[in-house]
């Protein structure tokens, strides 16, 4: 490598740290044209990647590897690239080429942790991150990483050990206190309590980092039944949270018209050429509606599996809304279901049903309908001043915008009860609308009557779902590992006063 080449790198790298990274690939690309450099080619993916531009950065990264196939780094990126579009064979390979490149990198072990807790080989990801961890035991997420694995697999005890091993290697950060109050039972004089309240009236702390303790000392302070200061710290945490993100409501009453426009131009019946596969079970509503109860309830049955919320029909059909009503329709006519199979079969499960509880699917039902019209539908709907109470008491992996604000909140709720209202009129009495308070009051009904709509033969464990160890990726793992009780039932109540902004636009 040149003199010249080296300062010209250098600099493209300082532009990339502050996020130049339109600058970084225009200026490298006009370097590769004179002479390939994988070290180059990796920092162009990398740009792409930071771009959400996956498909180009693939091809940079492999660029890279063509090179230098010892390059280490690049087979990392492309493996994470891979993952983001959800090419899970693809990902594994480039991550274990990079391990074996390079058996101590820790970000390659890091990932391929990362890939095999998404697709559900749990033990596996336990292992790398193990891995990991011996390599360089001094990054607290590492441990976070971990301790959600146990958690996911229903090992709570192990799950606390590696979250306050987190806190011990940084005492800031604050998202394993989070994690770590959603597991824990307190009362007044518990000591996390107490040193999280400490830790909030530090000055260190930026607001991303207050917004965890805000929501993790609201549940401690919740458990204690003080309800008048918890409640402080929840609309605190909610407040820094929304001036953190860039949202606006109109982007989903926009969405919601622009789908029944669709479906005002088009009969699902034009495409019933598709094969009736009745494998597939989709769980769907608000967060925090008892879909999780009820996905716990269905998987517990020795036919059925799960893959929770995989996102991959959202993000795959949403492309397609812009399109022209032509290209639309010859989506609508393509072999869809295919891709989801492949997709699906990457993920540890072997039995002849699989759900699908990815919640925004509640957008995309017409098109489920279209494309697996054997499927069965549920729709889980809760009292929505319970439903949007327990959104915003909880801090999700990743806020919305309309989450953590009371009007917009209830904004979002309308939209989605009307869209519901509209697939209801439809496709009438083809899909299963089931409350979740009607599941609490009568169980055994409720239950036999899901297992009936799914076209499944009895099994007595599925009444006792709480006693089985499937995987619970969602911030309900605690309450679905439990008996059926009714404590959440109108627990609205406690807060009426504070939340009456919420409350009032959905009375």
């Amino acid at each position: 490598m040149t003199k010249n080449l080296k300062n010209e790198i250098s600099i493209l790298i300082k532009k990339f740290e502050v996020k130049k990274f339109n600058d970084v690939i225009n200026e490298s690309l006009v370097i590769l044209k004179k002479k390939d450099n994988d070290f180059l080619w990796n920092l162009v993916g990398l740009c792409f990647q930071n771009l959400n531009k996956y498909n180009e950065s693939i091809e940079c990264f492999e660029n890279a590897t063509k090179i230098n196939p010892k390059n280490f780094s690049a087979f990392n990126n492309l493996g994470i690239s891979y993952k983001k579009l959800k090419r899970y064979k693809d990902s594994e390979t480039s991550l274990l080429n990079s391990i074996k490149i390079n058996p101590d990198y820790f970000n390659a072990m890091v990932n391929i942790g990362n890939l095999k807790n998404e697709t559900y080989f749990f033990n596996e990801s336990i292992k790398y991150y193990k891995q990991a961890i011996k390599l360089n035991d001094k990054l607290p997420s590492t441990y976070l990483n971990l301790a959600n694995v146990y958690q996911t697999i229903n090992q709570i005890e192990e799950a606390k050990k590696y979250l306050n091993k987190a806190i011990a290697v940084d005492e800031t950060f604050t998202i394993a206190d989070q994690k770590l109050s959603m597991l824990e039972k307190y009362d007044k004089n518990n000591l996390h309590l107490k040193t999280m309240l400490e830790k909030f009236k530090s000055d260190d702390l930026d607001d991303a980092k207050k917004i965890y303790l805000c929501f993790g000392i609201y549940k401690a302070l919740n458990d204690t039944e003080d309800y008048q200061e918890s409640v402080k710290y929840l609309k605190f945490g909610n407040k820094l949270q929304r001036g953190l993100l860039n949202y606006d409501i109109d982007f989903h009453k926009f969405l919601s018209k622009k789908i029944k426009t669709i479906f005002s131009k088009i009969d699902p019946e034009d495409f019933n050429n598709k094969p009736k596969n009745e494998k597939y079970i989709f769980i769907l509503g608000m967060p925090r509606s008892g879909t999780t109860l009820i996905e716990k309830i269905i998987s517990s049955h020795s036919k059925v599996s799960t893959i929770s919320e995989s996102n991959f029909i959202p993000e795959k059909i949403f492309n397609f809304l812009n399109k022209d009503f032509e290209n639309l329709t010859e989506f609508l006519k393509s072999d869809f279901e295919i891709d989801y199979k492949e997709f699906i079969q990457s993920f540890n499960i072997q039995n002849q049903f699989i759900i699908d509880k990815t919640l925004i699917n509640f957008w995309y039902l017409g098109f489920i309908k279209i494309f697996f019209p054997g499927s069965k539908i549920i729709h889980v709907s809760r009292n929505p001043l319970d439903n949007c109470l327990s959104i915003f008491e909880n801090l999700f992996d990743y806020q919305q915008g309309w989450d953590c604000d009371q009007n917009e909140l209830a904004e979002y709720y309308l939209i989605y009860k009307d869209l519901m209202e509209y697939w209801n009129k439809l496709f009438d009495k083809t899909i299963l609308n089931i409350k979740y308070e009607d599941v609490i009051a009568n169980p055994k009904n409720k239950i036999k009557e899901l297992i009936n709509f799914c076209q499944l033969d009895w099994e007595e464990e599925c009444l006792n779902f709480h006693k089985n160890n499937n995987p619970i990726k969602t911030l309900s793992v605690n309450q679905a590992n439990k008996p059926i009780y009714k404590s959440s039932i109108n627990k609205f109540k406690n807060f009426e006063k504070d939340l009456d902004i919420l409350f009032k636009r959905l009375r």
